[in-house]
């Protein structure tokens, strides 16, 4: 278990997908995405999400992501950031997403 000093070391912050590609060379099913953090600038991520969404339907769509967990090399692809998700009742990732429009960026408290 962790302490809630080391939970609120985890930096989540909102962001828009921008460009949302196919992944071929994941080992598991995924997306690249391209994601908009407003003046946390724009950062790649792989998210293993096909089951639920189409590349179409993921441009545009807000999302949260954990900002400061490092990078994760999968392949030749650097994944910068780690987008939130829950899993629904088959094992599938549901992406987390603010309720409201708010600025890309902003800090999940």
């Amino acid at each position: 278990m962790i302490n809630i000093e080391e939970f609120e070391k985890l930096e989540l912050r909102v962001g828009t997908i921008r460009k949302a590609e196919n992944f071929p060379k994941a080992k598991k099913p995924a997306y690249k995405l391209r994601i908009d953090f407003g003046s946390f600038g724009r950062k790649w991520s792989s998210a293993q999400i096909t089951e639920n969404y189409s590349l179409i339907a993921l441009v545009g769509r807000r999302i949260i992501a954990a900002m400061n967990l490092g990078n994760k090399v999968i392949g030749t692809f650097k994944s910068e950031v780690l987008v939130m998700g829950a899993e629904d009742n088959n094992g599938n990732i549901v992406l987390i997403e603010p309720d409201r429009d708010i600025e890309n960026g902003s800090l999940v408290d």
